[in-house]
C-alpha cells in the first residue's frame, strides 16, 4: 500500500512540477515580450535624442558664425568712431591724462 500511495504522490508532485513550469515559462515568455518592447522604445528615444543634438549643433555653428560677423561689425564701427574721433580732435579722456 506504501508504494502504491508513493507513486500517485509522486505522479500528483510531478503533474504540478510540469504545470508550474509551464505556467513559468508562459510568464518568461511575457517578461521577455515585454522587455523587447520596452528596449525598442529606448531605441526611438535615442534615435530622438540624436536628432535633436544634431540640431542644436547646427544651431551652435549659426551662432558662432553670426557672433562673428557682430564682432566684426563692431570692430569696424570702433575703427570709424575712432578715426571720427581723431579728425574732430578729439585728446585722450581725463581718465587717462
Amino acid at each position: 500500500m506504501d508504494l502504491l500511495g508513493n507513486a500517485i504522490n509522486a505522479l500528483v508532485i510531478g503533474a504540478v512540477v510540469l504545470a508550474l513550469a509551464s505556467l513559468g515559462r508562459g510568464q518568461f515568455r511575457a517578461l521577455t515580450a515585454r522587455f523587447e518592447a520596452v528596449d525598442q522604445r529606448f531605441d526611438g528615444v535615442d534615435r530622438r535624442f540624436e536628432g535633436v543634438e544634431a540640431r542644436i549643433d547646427r544651431l551652435e555653428e549659426r551662432f558662432e558664425a553670426r557672433m562673428g560677423a557682430f564682432q566684426s561689425s563692431v570692430d569696424g564701427m570702433r575703427s570709424d568712431l575712432t578715426r571720427v574721433a581723431l579728425t574732430v580732435g578729439a585728446g585722450p579722456r581725463a581718465a587717462e591724462r
